[in-house]
């Protein structure tokens, strides 16, 4: 998965709508492997509040739910708004929401069991939509603001340019705030289709902290890198 990606669900919300209880929390186990965050509703009208109070990023939802059905739900949460990706997930096929589906502007249709490929690419799928209807923009700390989009620094009203193995590095350690990147976790990525030199990642690191400070990025020992939350 690419960098940005995996960045943009890190930041995102998924909530998701389904009425079986062991189903639903090891769906949410899984999930929180790929997103930020996940709420859960055990039927249509419990999502539907979760929706209006917590306004989710990406929605995936079962049809058959107590209270309030899938098909409900999801027409209620079109009328306003009509771009958050939502995938519906059923134990059957169901031909007739098959053919109400194309009006709700689904990301995809599938039937149960999800294969966590299939998941993996349905969430590659939506983080591409929310990239497409916003630029995406990152507070890195109280001096700096990454552009997802153009792929520059913001400090002020001054943009610093970044190389491409720069922006590689940069946003490697952004979809893993928080937590060690190791260093051949890195050169893995960077280096990929070239044999680099031992000090390669070292000059890389000293020429990036010469443009940004050494406040950002953090050495952990001999292990590899990190970007404090």
């Amino acid at each position: 998965m690419q960098e940005k990606l995996r960045f943009i669900l890190k930041n995102s919300t998924v909530l998701l709508a389904e009425d079986d209880q062991n189903l639903r929390e090891s769906f949410v186990k899984v999930l929180l492997f790929y997103v930020g965050n996940v709420i859960s509703a055990a039927d249509g009208e419990e999502a539907l509040q979760l929706y209006e109070e917590k306004q989710p990023d990406i929605i995936i939802s079962d049809i058959k739910m107590p209270k309030l059905n899938g098909v409900t739900f999801i027409k209620k949460v079109r009328e306003k708004d009509r771009t958050i990706p939502i995938i519906v997930t059923s134990a059957y096929t169901d031909r007739d929401f098959l053919l109400e589906s194309i009006k709700l502007s689904l990301v995809e249709y599938i039937v149960k069991p999800m294969r966590e490929t299939d998941l993996i690419r349905l969430l590659e799928t939506c983080a591409k939509l929310i990239l497409e209807k916003s630029q995406t923009y990152l507070k890195v700390d109280e001096n700096y603001i990454y552009d997802f989009t153009n792929k520059v620094l913001k400090h002020k009203e001054n943009c610093i340019i970044l190389t491409n193995k720069e922006v590689d590095f940069f946003e490697m350690l952004l979809a893993h705030r928080g937590n060690l990147v190791t260093r051949q976790m890195i050169e893995d990525k960077l280096y990929i289709y070239e044999e680099a030199p031992p000090s390669a990642l070292k000059n890389l690191v000293f020429k990036l902290r010469k443009k940004i400070g050494n406040k950002i990025i953090k050495t952990v020992g001999n292990l590899g890198y990190s970007i404090e939350k």
